[in-house]
C-alpha cells in the first residue's frame, strides 16, 4: 500500500510543480535545437518521451541508468585514450567478491549496457 500511496505522492508533486508543463517544453526545445543543429528531431522527441516515462515509472533505474551514460559520455568525450571503458565503468568492490563465472557474467551484462549507451550517444550526436 506505501508504494500506491508513494506514486501517488509523486504524482501530485508533478501536478502541483507544472512537471508536465515544464517537461512538454523541454522536450519541444530539444527538438528545436537538434533540428537546428541538423539532428533528427523525431528521435530526440522519441528519447525525451522515453526518458520522462522512465523517471516517472522507474525512477530509481532512471536515475542509475542516466548516471551510467553520464559516465559513458564522459568516457566518449574524454581527450586521452581509454583502452578498456568496461573496466572503467565495472565496481571493483563488487566484482572483486564474485566467483570466475560470476564475474564474467557481469562484465558480459556491462559491455551490453555500454554498447547501447554507445548507439544512444552516437543517434543522438550524428
Amino acid at each position: 500500500m506505501s508504494t500506491l500511496k508513494d506514486y501517488a505522492k509523486r504524482a501530485k508533486q508533478r501536478l502541483k510543480s507544472g512537471f508536465w508543463e515544464q517537461a512538454r517544453q523541454n522536450i519541444k526545445t530539444e527538438q528545436q535545437v537538434a533540428a537546428t543543429l541538423g539532428l533528427n528531431a523525431r528521435k530526440v522527441g522519441e528519447e525525451g518521451k522515453r526518458m520522462l516515462e522512465r523517471k516517472i515509472y522507474d525512477y530509481n533505474g532512471f536515475c542509475e541508468e542516466q548516471e551510467f551514460y553520464n559516465k559513458v559520455v564522459e568516457i566518449i568525450e574524454s581527450d586521452e585514450l581509454i583502452s578498456n571503458p568496461i573496466m572503467r565503468l565495472a565496481d571493483p568492490d563488487y566484482l572483486s567478491q564474485l566467483d570466475p563465472s560470476e564475474r564474467q557474467s557481469y562484465l558480459a551484462r556491462l559491455a551490453a549496457k555500454y554498447r547501447a549507451a554507445v548507439e544512444k550517444y552516437r543517434s543522438l550526436h550524428k
